[in-house]
């Protein structure tokens, strides 16, 4: 038995099953997808595609860079976005009822004791509405079939760090975690044995390479892991990445993931080459800057506020001139001596 596992597994053994599937008495959908649903009123420049659900009221860990963590007394928000409290049986019968709005349904999941049999009750209750994602701290294979049988398509299990030395730092026993490096890798490992693909996130702008970033995000496509890539906001301190440096990551991903491509040059950790055609470079960038995640996924205004003029992650497709600005942009970063 891995031993950080144990909380979960013994989740099952100290609780009567009957109880258990109860489910949670509330859920926290974003503030977008109750707009969706016409359960708030709200004027949204980008509707979201997916309908995002956190589950969990109190997170326990304590990440360095979340708004949820178990130190922040205000948790109402999840980078910017914020996450209201409503009865679990409401949301899910507006679901249903709107099985029509939504081409997926994520739940995003807090850090507690139960939270692997109140995601099971949710994804059993709402099974053929959607197709489901759930993004999960790393749990045992024996829970992810539970969860994959459930319903369950997409397992996301969150690096966010680039390399071991910045996890460990915001992710990992620095700040009172259980987490590792090599724990998480190998969760990833296990999900894509238990659904056949796997998936994570990685974040711009915790203090890390380029060559980190890509050089992981290369590692994670060859064993059949997919990234999502997310730009730092900084609501707890420091600075956002700028904005040529996150075209080129993402550029860089979609030429990884996109194109499967992987010749880039790299002068001390900063990208300073990548040898792919003119050809390619302009495919890639009509995909590169829209949200990366799950299917049907994106996620507006996770990064930004609206009405910022510059969007990390566009939620709807660009036109063929935002597209080219974002190449060019991209590659002055790269061709640039400092960012």
């Amino acid at each position: 038995m891995i031993l950080y596992f144990t909380a979960y597994d013994n989740a099952i053994r100290h609780r009567n099953y009957g109880q258990m599937m109860q489910g949670p008495e509330y859920v926290r959908p974003s503030i977008g997808t109750l707009g969706a649903l016409g359960l708030r009123r709200m004027n949204m420049a980008a509707m979201p595609t997916t309908a995002y659900i956190m589950v969990g009221d109190r997170c326990s860990s304590n990440c360095a860079f979340c708004t949820q963590r178990r130190e922040n007394p205000e948790n109402e928000r999840l980078s910017r976005v914020t996450w209201p409290r409503y009865p679990t049986e409401e949301i899910i019968r507006a679901l249903k009822d709107g099985n029509d709005i939504f081409s997926r349904i994520c739940f995003q999941t807090l850090d507690y004791g139960e939270v692997v049999e109140d995601t099971l009750y949710l994804s059993e209750k709402l099974n053929g509405i959607a197709p489901v994602s759930v993004s999960m701290v790393p749990i045992s294979k024996a829970r992810m079939l539970e969860l994959r049988d459930a319903g369950v398509e997409h397992l996301s299990i969150a690096l966010d760090a680039a390399n071991p030395d910045i996890f460990e730092k915001i992710r990992g026993k620095t700040v009172g975690n259980r987490f590792t490096w090599e724990g998480n890798r190998r969760a990833l490992r296990d999900s894509v044995e238990v659904f056949g693909k796997g998936n994570t996130h990685l974040i711009v702008g915790l203090g890390e390479s380029d060559e980190d970033l890509i050089g992981t995000m290369i590692k994670l496509r060859d064993t059949g892991i997919y990234t999502a890539l997310f730009a730092y906001t900084p609501v707890n301190g420091g600075s956002a990445p700028s904005t040529g440096r996150y075209r080129a990551i993402q550029l860089s991903h979609a030429l990884i993931y996109r194109e499967g491509f992987d010749s880039f040059e790299f002068e001390k950790g900063k990208i300073s080459a990548t040898y792919a055609p003119t050809e390619t470079l302009e495919k890639a960038a009509k995909s590169a800057f829209l949200t990366s995640g799950c299917p049907g996924c994106n996620r507006p205004f996770y990064n930004e506020k609206p009405g910022d003029r510059f969007l990390y992650n566009y939620p709807y497709p660009v036109s063929e001139d935002t597209a080219k600005t974002g190449l060019k942009m991209a590659m002055d970063y790269i061709h640039s001596s400092q960012d």
